[in-house]
């Protein structure tokens, strides 16, 4: 006799891969036969993962429209049977299947668009950390000011993009008619972070996303102006550092400062 363990695992396969063992255990009914009484559970089961996809890249859909983005959910979906108890697990490898399958990849804004859906998300229902204000940055002596090295906000990622798929997002959202897709003369920065309850990304020029990268990574406030002087050159360099500096601190984008040795 099949126990109730092997019964639950064999209906298990058969929504998850299709495997039609668990119809010996169905009967027929009076007006439809059992492989079609189980299809109800898979057509439910990749139902109800299709509106996950589409709750977690609205923008996704609203660009590929309804057509496109069943195209997307259903190859998805096959690509990438749901593997984790949470929901919000199953879209996190949309980004790249969007970058590799071929139904897809020739239109790399539609993966770029993706990442920054999920960057966006991530951010949201990332990690609590009190931001660096500038009183705390008032209090340091100015002749420390060289060995700062600041901390970024724990929900803080830094994207880069080929095209122009952060203009097409903020239409989206806005609801309003998207720019055309078009890649970029030269690779675009988005810095994505969590401000308060919300949800935020900036695009950053090459100059300051070169001094966020490096202060990122670790390097001292004195040596980040010397870069800066080097990259965009050394007027006005000491300004320009202490700008992006403020704007972060403004942004809520970092979390804090250590004085290096």
């Amino acid at each position: 006799m099949t126990s109730l363990k092997e019964i639950q695992e064999s209906f298990q396969r058969g929504i998850l891969a299709g495997d039609d063992t668990i119809l010996s255990e169905i009967k027929d009914s009076p007006k439809e036969k059992r492989k079609v009484l189980f299809g109800v559970y898979r057509n439910a089961y990749v139902a109800r993962l299709a509106e996950v996809l589409a709750d977690d890249y609205e923008q996704v859909h609203a660009y590929l429209g309804d057509a496109g983005f069943a195209k997307l959910a259903k190859r998805y979906i096959a690509a990438h049977p749901s593997d984790r108890r949470s929901a919000r697990d199953f879209g996190r490898h949309v980004p790249h299947f969007l970058k590799t399958d071929p139904a897809f990849a020739a239109h790399a804004e539609v993966a770029e668009i993706a990442t920054l859906e999920k960057a966006l998300a991530d951010a949201f229902d990332g990690p609590e950390a009190e931001p660096l204000s500038l009183a705390a940055l008032a209090e340091v002596a100015p002749e420390l000011w060289t060995r700062l090295v600041f901390t970024p906000q724990p929900t803080a990622l830094r994207v880069t993009f080929a095209t122009n798929a952060a203009d097409i997002w903020s239409a989206l959202r806005d609801e309003s008619a998207p720019p055309p897709p078009r890649r970029l003369p030269e690779p675009q920065a988005i810095l994505v972070w969590r401000q308060d309850v919300t949800a935020r990304f900036k695009p950053l020029g090459s100059e300051e996303a070169m001094m966020w990268d490096e202060a990122a990574a670790g390097t001292r406030f004195g040596v980040l102006c010397e870069m800066v002087a080097t990259y965009g050159g050394e007027d006005d360099a000491d300004f320009r550092a202490a700008s992006y500096l403020k704007d972060w601190v403004d942004m809520g984008s970092l979390a804090g400062f250590r004085l290096a040795s």
